[in-house]
């Protein structure tokens, strides 16, 4: 923390450099030093205990393979399970995922349903949090301070009657960005019949994954059908801001979140359906 203070802008934070790599050598961030991470054990760890602290330099397996990550915000594992392949994610970490800010970011939009915050500690000012809604402000920018690191993500205890998922579409089945990715939790209310509370988030869908608050809105206080599911998904396209790029076209996108959508939405409450029976 002595030589961030110190360097402040002028440095990179770097734990495995999976992303931030490529960035400095193609000029994307521009930094007069790079400071190693990677081995500050006080950022790092999972721990679980109803609410959930995830230390922002544990490494992306470590929260894939979790039980009580898997157990209690399955779809968190799920996006972590997907972040490349294996050796990927044995060095990737999550501050370094969420940090990166990218559009298409995988455990953005999971720890978004999550209501998840952020952690950043400087040296001179201690630790303050922060909803991570608020941490991404556009493509690749964030609201840490030139003096501050990302140290542990916070999500609180999941509501009961809740089911969760990660789902993320791309053309090939590892070492891809996702060219879509939508994450749901979903809770129905006594009578299994009728959503009491919804959370979705988008990524690819624009300069920055969102919380879709809009389609959340409209489907709460429905029966998940056809037709409350075509009604949220026209919301959500509302939000979007499509761009076409070497993964998929911005017409590709278009067709293919809703129906990524209207997935979610069927596989969270069957889950939920089948537990409870």
């Amino acid at each position: 923390m002595e030589k961030l203070e110190s360097f402040g802008a002028d440095a990179a934070l770097v734990a495995d450099g999976t992303a931030i790599r490529y960035q400095l050598v193609s000029g994307q961030i521009k930094a007069k030093v790079v400071l190693h991470i990677e081995r500050l054990g006080e950022a790092q760890g999972i721990s679980c205990n109803g609410a959930a602290h995830l230390g922002a330099l544990t490494n992306l397996r470590d929260v894939a393979e979790n039980a009580d990550i898997l157990k209690r915000f399955p779809s968190v594992a799920q996006a972590a399970g997907k972040c490349g392949g294996w050796q990927t994610q044995s060095v990737a970490t999550v501050g370094g995922n969420v940090c990166g800010a990218a559009p298409n970011a995988d455990l953005l939009p999971p720890l978004l349903v999550q209501d998840a915050e952020i952690e950043l500690t400087s040296r001179a000012r201690g630790s303050r949090t922060l909803a991570l809604g608020e941490f991404v402000l556009d493509a690749y920018k964030t609201a840490r301070a030139a003096d501050e690191m990302a140290t542990a993500f916070l999500m609180p205890a999941p509501p009961t009657r809740s089911a969760y998922i990660y789902v993320r579409i791309q053309r090939r089945s590892a070492m891809e960005r996702p060219i879509i990715g939508v994450a749901l939790r979903l809770t129905l209310d006594d009578s299994l019949k009728q959503v009491q509370e919804v959370r979705i988030a988008v990524s690819g869908a624009g300069a920055v994954p969102f919380r879709a608050s809009e389609a959340e809105t409209l489907l709460a206080g429905q029966t998940p059908g056809k037709e409350a599911v075509c009604a949220a998904a026209d919301a959500i396209l509302k939000r979007c801001t499509f761009r076409t790029d070497a993964r998929a076209s911005a017409s590709y996108r278009a067709a293919v979140l809703p129906r990524a959508f209207a997935h979610a939405v069927s596989e969270c409450a069957t889950a939920i359906t089948d537990i409870s029976s």
